[in-house]
């Protein structure tokens, strides 16, 4: 009887503990899937910021302080310095053009006050002469939150230089330029070449002429 009694207590504290663990666990999904839905309205963001040459509208979310290391494997942690480079970047290889970018995020890692969020995007490209890039890269951001608010600490984008349709395009255009120019050099050595024979030859015949040799 006593070993019953024992038992049925013991169930009861178990239960009374589920029943005071269960509504935690719940609240800290949802406090889970908040922060999830916080970090996902990044997307947008830097689609809109990336797509419409406006990074301005990123400042506000950023960690101080806070780094980025481009595709082009330069790392910046100056908002005014990356700004600068972004947008010669953008003059260099888009011109009056267009860029426009989807990330393609996997679900965040939260630990406590740090989330980690990575992915893929595409990219779509339409430089000012009309020709359209199509590729994707890599990218992985890290957040803390501060005062309630996510913040950017760190964003690391890459992608696969020899897949990159503008890299092989360049390339195979400089290969271009260099097998013309080589071809074209060759054509001017060989001609200086066959000039010089000619010339000697032509130096030959007279002296072969000469009376004492006649």
């Amino acid at each position: 009887m006593r070993i019953l009694v024992q038992f049925t207590a013991i169930l009861a504290g178990l239960l009374a503990l589920s029943a005071t663990m269960v509504p935690s666990a719940l609240a800290q999904e949802r406090d889970d899937e908040a922060d999830h839905q916080a970090l996902r309205e990044f997307k947008t963001l830097f689609e809109k910021a990336a797509s419409e040459n406006n990074l301005e509208l990123m400042k506000p979310h950023l960690h101080q302080p806070f780094s980025v290391v481009t595709y082009t494997d330069r790392e910046f942690s100056d908002f005014e310095a990356f700004k600068a480079r972004w947008q010669k970047t953008r003059d260099e290889i888009v011109g009056s053009g267009s860029y426009k970018v989807t990330l393609l995020p996997e679900r965040s890692e939260i630990y406590g006050d740090i989330a980690i969020a990575h992915g893929d995007s595409e990219n779509v490209l339409i430089t000012g002469a009309g020709k359209e890039y199509h590729f994707t890269s890599h990218w992985t951001a890290v957040f803390r939150k501060v005062d309630g608010q996510w913040k950017i600490v760190r964003v690391h984008s890459s992608l696969d230089p020899f897949g990159n349709p503008m890299v092989v395009g360049e390339v195979w255009r400089k290969v271009t330029q260099v097998g013309v120019g080589a071809g074209v050099g060759g054509l001017i050595l060989g001609g200086l070449f066959a000039f010089m024979v000619l010339r000697r030859r032509a130096r030959a015949v007279p002296a072969a002429r000469t009376p004492g040799n006649s």
